[in-house]
């Protein structure tokens, strides 16, 4: 339960969330749909559409999560398909409710279930299409702020490793790390980030040319795209190039230890 809360809570730290906030809620002061627009005062809209469709954010994005980590959908359409419904079928009976209760008259004939239905089904693939959108604006902000805190290390001449042969060719690029997802293996180079199905094993096994270690059963790190090491709370994590933080198991403590990897400064991070 951990791992999903840390991932959500990155998850709510994205730059498209405030923007979706924003603008649904706007769009719902002003046209008040499901009869928020005769039913309600403009002050009670301004204070009921913030709350709804910020519980529509938060619970979405639980949503999603729960959707990629169980079902690891490699197309992006359908995912975002599964979300909006599951968000759908899960939000409308309560902000049904909600907007019946706050309703000067509740048989108003915009207000209604299906309405509702309609509405986050659309505001869940808004969602899912500026996230997308977005992705590449944040990998590039994360990178920013990791080598503003630990300078990159300059790159060495290897050559290319097999793995990349596995991937898109505009994702070619020098590997950061490998990470174990269900069956998976997600492949983060500095391009970008593919999901091949194969054994961790068997993916470190084509990366030659690339320096690297294991730290942990689930991952594996290119030498060169360590930012820094981190210890919290009596663990150890390895700040990586893409900004992403990779934890260090015991068994593999002593093998990173011996790296020297440079502390990372948190009085500089924290600027």
């Amino acid at each position: 339960m951990s791992e999903f809360w840390r991932i959500y809570l990155r998850a709510l730290k994205i730059p498209a969330l405030p923007v979706i906030w924003l603008v649904a809620s706007a769009f719902g002061v002003i046209a008040g749909p499901f009869g928020s627009l005769e039913g309600m005062s403009f002050g009670g809209r301004l204070l009921y559409w913030p709350l709804v469709v910020g519980m529509a954010i938060l619970i979405g994005t639980a949503i999603r999560i729960f959707v990629r980590r169980r079902f690891r959908l490699r197309v992006f359409w359908l995912e975002a398909l599964v979300v909006a419904s599951l968000a759908a079928l899960v939000l409308a009976g309560p902000i049904f409710q909600i907007t019946a209760w706050l309703a000067n008259d509740p048989e108003l004939p915009d207000l209604g279930v299906l309405h509702m239905l309609g509405y986050i089904f659309g505001l869940s693939m808004a969602n899912s299409v500026l996230r997308r959108r977005m992705a590449p604006l944040q990998g590039r902000s994360r990178r920013k702020a990791v080598e503003r805190v630990i300078p990159a290390r300059p790159p060495e001449p290897d050559p290319a490793p097999r793995l990349l042969d596995r991937v898109e060719p505009t994702l070619r690029a020098p590997l950061i790390r490998l990470s174990v997802c269900d069956h998976y293996v997600d492949v983060v180079t500095e391009a970008g980030q593919a999901s091949l199905l194969m054994r961790l094993a068997d993916a470190i096994a084509e990366t030659e040319g690339t320096p690297g270690l294991q730290v942990h059963r689930s991952h594996w790190v290119a030498q060169t795209g360590v930012r820094a090491i981190r210890r919290a709370r009596g663990k150890t994590f390895l700040v990586m190039a893409d900004g992403e933080e990779v934890p260090v198991s015991r068994t593999y403590q002593a093998q990173v230890e011996a790296e020297n990897f440079p502390a990372f400064d948190e009085s500089i991070a924290a600027q």
